[in-house]
């Protein structure tokens, strides 16, 4: 608490007037709905299935040893990022758009405590997150306690992995990576993507945030991949032609981590196959 008015005392007499109110205004808007969260929950699980089935995860790099956020474990150790209004906006969205009966999955990609999940999961979705280093299933923190190995799972992206639901390969309707895609050195964004392009359902989104900036931590640069909006919308343009890009109708603080001064969402729906025939 204190280090957060430090900061805002810092950027006050830096002239940064609008940061320091767009900062506080999130935090009271995220309050708002986290309670607004608990009142809606209920009613908007009502009459749906409790999800049943076992997730396994396939892979031969369960850990990703040689990342830099392995290494030196930073975001991984301390965040467990959510924001409820996008948790209700992308369930709206997304039983409109497959049916209030289906049983929808979601995939969180850089997962650290797995809140992302553990929202989803209240609403009756299935989910599953996916994290490169084993700092918090080692400590157990956050709701790897209660999700270890059945809902959060260690697993290098930047490798060939395979995730199955009652032993068959499991597709997602949403899968989403929050500033994780920096991270990663480029020449492994071909897998990285391969893989999300692998387990997304035809019309399931993908939905990422990035920032441009340097991280360094303990002598090592974290962000390894330091494009612009641009530069990530051309490359998925010319990789990955049937990830189209799309608006879902969000501002920049209803997603959930987002930089007010750099703001880079990457929002992608997978082509139908009738669209692919085109």
């Amino acid at each position: 608490m204190l280090e957060n008015v430090l900061r805002a005392i810092r950027f006050i007499c830096q002239g940064q007037f609008r940061r320091v109110w767009n900062e506080a205004h999130v935090r009271v808007y995220r309050v708002v709905w986290e309670f607004l969260f608990w009142f809606i929950c209920p009613f908007r699980r009502a009459g749906r299935q409790i999800p049943s089935g076992i997730f396994t995860r396939e892979t031969q790099f369960p850990v990703a040893f040689s990342s830099p956020d392995h290494i030196a474990p930073k975001g991984t150790a301390v965040n467990n990022s959510t924001n409820k209004k996008f948790i209700l906006h992308m369930d709206a969205k997304l039983r409109g758009e497959f049916g209030h009966a289906a049983s929808l999955r979601m995939m969180d990609l850089g997962c650290a405590g797995g809140q992302t999940i553990a929202d989803f999961m209240k609403l009756r979705w299935q989910g599953v997150g996916l994290e490169g280093s084993d700092f918090s299933l080692k400590h157990l923190r956050a709701n790897w306690a209660t999700l270890a190995n059945t809902h959060l799972f260690t697993c290098d992206i930047t490798k060939p992995y395979q995730i199955k639901l009652n032993s068959q390969p499991a597709k997602f309707h949403l899968i989403t990576a929050w500033e994780v895609m920096e991270h990663i050195a480029t020449p492994d964004l071909d897998q990285v993507f391969g893989n999300v392009f692998a387990h997304l359902e035809p019309g399931g989104y993908f939905i990422a945030s990035t920032t441009e900036t340097s991280d360094i931590h303990e002598g090592l640069e974290l962000h390894q991949t330091r494009w612009n909006n641009s530069e990530w919308r051309a490359y998925v343009a010319e990789k990955f032609p049937d990830l189209e890009y799309v608006d879902v109708g969000l501002k920049i603080y209803q997603f959930v981590r987002y930089n007010f001064i750099h703001p880079s969402f990457l929002v992608y729906r997978k082509k139908t196959d009738s669209q692919c025939a085109k």
